[in-house]
């Protein structure tokens, strides 16, 4: 890339003029540090950028995106750091903004909301929330992960079975767009108006942002956002005893309440995640793999190994639905809600886990629920994880995308680590949709991600073409490579993509690659 020519000094003399020196950045080590994260994989970072600014406000923010319109250069946003993937260079004079300056976050404690800007990670809102008897949802990313950024992008919530896709619960919000403009929805539309309002204007402008993954900043940036929150049962700060990785966390019982309990097969679970869904009870609803009861739990590489291979979890959690239900009305509630779910385990013929593995895994492990959701931790037995395939539909869809997934998994066990088919299901919505889950365990080596990863991505995206049932791996591809096979889904893109954003300056490539589009099909 050209660093240091004169385009490049006349680009950093104007977002030095816009931001200050101190919060624009040109050094090699800098942004060296902007070229690896845990997630992705070295093959899938294109190149480096040559500009790091750290704006403070949407003002900031406008003003470089019309520098960036004035002067021709690529641009891309990161809330906190994670999936480079699709935020990393790919052309020349790129320039990142980093929004770790825009933290921002209030309460609206009567109208049950908070806005927040992209720096505010799920934990500072969540803590915030529960100070005031409120709450959001449990990212399945991580606490550290920007809650903006997870509402308009994934939106996979460990408490989405009631609280829903986070992408739902999105309100009011301010938007930057690739012009230039300023573009408020809902409420925010009409002027002295708040953010309490997501709908409009005119057809619902959250359409365009929504999706399973969102478009990744083409469309522009969201500066502010306002998310839906719900009312929460529990403690204004969490309970713990002891000190990590011995710390426990359990949350009274007269509210909460958390119930595992086994089936034959894989079938037998998918019916009373089904059953439990008709009868509207319970806040959180999984059925973990294995292998993810290891991944959490495990205290080290060496007990999460001996464990693995002595097959304690295999043996005792194989096929386990996890049940945790909250007293949001009152303790009776909880009651009420336990008398439903033990018929529901009786009709559908659950057996409960024995308590010794109960012990061991909930007050180490599952309260973690209610804030983080563990992500960090599935990457400590190797180093790292990935996420072999991902699909969102129905109950019944789960089981096809596994039976479709693991002979793709298979193929690349080894160099991957050992997981024995992992299968995570998430009911959505009382079990209006759901989400169908393989994670696994990587040594993070670029040799070996280049194999693995990159077969995976070409064979998952081929059996997506072939089959016509898009799948996450699928959503991470541009539009332009398999719009085809999807009702010409490529050609509408284009047209927004063109209309907002004509010089295609708004993280060009990752969305659609324009430049391999023909003008005259859009």
């Amino acid at each position: 890339m050209p660093l240091g020519d004169e385009k490049h000094k006349l680009i950093y003399d104007e977002l030095v003029n816009i931001l200050g020196k101190e919060y624009v950045s040109v050094d090699p080590a800098v942004i060296e540090a902007y070229n690896r994260e845990s997630q992705t994989p070295a093959f899938l970072i294109k190149g480096k950028p040559e500009f790091i600014v750290l704006p403070e406000s949407t003002e900031d923010v406008q003003q470089i995106v019309k520098l960036a319109e004035r002067y021709r250069f690529p641009y891309s946003v990161i809330g906190s750091g994670l999936l480079l993937a699709v935020v990393s260079a790919a052309k020349p004079y790129w320039c990142i903004i980093d929004s770790k300056r825009m933290d921002g976050l209030e309460i609206d404690e009567k109208n049950m909301y908070a806005v927040i800007e992209p720096y505010v990670t799920h934990a500072q809102l969540q803590a915030e929330a529960m100070k005031v008897g409120l709450y959001n949802g449990v990212p399945e990313a991580g606490a550290q992960s920007s809650a903006l950024a997870n509402h308009i992008f994934a939106g996979m919530h460990g408490t989405g079975f009631r609280t829903g896709y986070a992408s739902r619960n999105v309100l009011g919000l301010e938007w930057v767009l690739p012009s230039g403009d300023i573009f408020r929805t809902g409420s925010l539309s009409n002027s002295g108006y708040d953010y309490f309002w997501g709908e409009g204007p005119g057809p619902d402008a959250r359409g365009i942002l929504r999706g399973l993954i969102g478009h990744r900043g083409a469309f522009g940036i969201i500066t502010k956002v306002a998310v839906k929150l719900y009312p929460w049962p529990g403690p204004s700060v969490l309970p713990t005893e002891g000190v990590a990785p011995l710390k426990k966390s359990e949350m009274p019982r007269e509210r909460f309440r958390w119930y595992l309990f086994t089936y034959p097969t894989f079938d037998g679970a998918i019916e009373a995640m089904r059953e439990i869904s008709k009868s509207e009870i319970g806040t959180m609803v999984h059925r973990w793999p294995p292998i993810y009861y290891n991944w959490w739990w495990a205290k080290s590489k060496e007990e999460y190994w001996n464990t693995w291979v002595d097959e304690y979890w295999q043996k005792n959690v194989n096929n386990c639905v996890a049940v945790c239900t909250w007293g949001f009305a009152s303790e009776t509630q909880v009651e009420y809600e336990e008398k439903v779910l033990i018929q529901i385990i009786a009709d559908t013929g659950g057996k409960m886990i024995p308590e010794e593995v109960y012990q061991r895994w909930v007050p180490y492990t599952a309260g973690n629920w209610f804030r983080d959701t563990n992500g960090n931790r599935m990457a400590r037995p190797a180093g790292g994880y990935y996420i072999s395939d991902m699909a969102i539909d129905s109950l019944d869809d789960c089981i096809r995308n596994f039976e479709a997934g693991w002979p793709i998994l298979d193929k690349y066990t080894p160099p991957l680590l050992d997981s024995q088919h992992p299968a995570w299901v998430v009911p959505y919505d009382f079990g209006h949709c759901a989400l169908s889950e393989m994670d696994v365990p990587r040594e993070k080596e670029d040799e070996a991600d280049l194999i693995v990863i990159g077969g995976i991505l070409n064979d998952v995206i081929g059996k997506s073409m072939e089959s016509g049932v898009p799948a996450f791996l699928l959503s991470t591809s541009p539009y332009d490579r398999s719009g085809s096979a999807f009702a010409n889904i490529h050609l509408l893109v284009a047209r927004l993509k063109h209309a907002l954003d004509p010089y295609n300056l708004a993280n060009p490539t990752r969305f659609i690659s324009m430049d391999k589009m023909d003008e005259s099909e859009f």
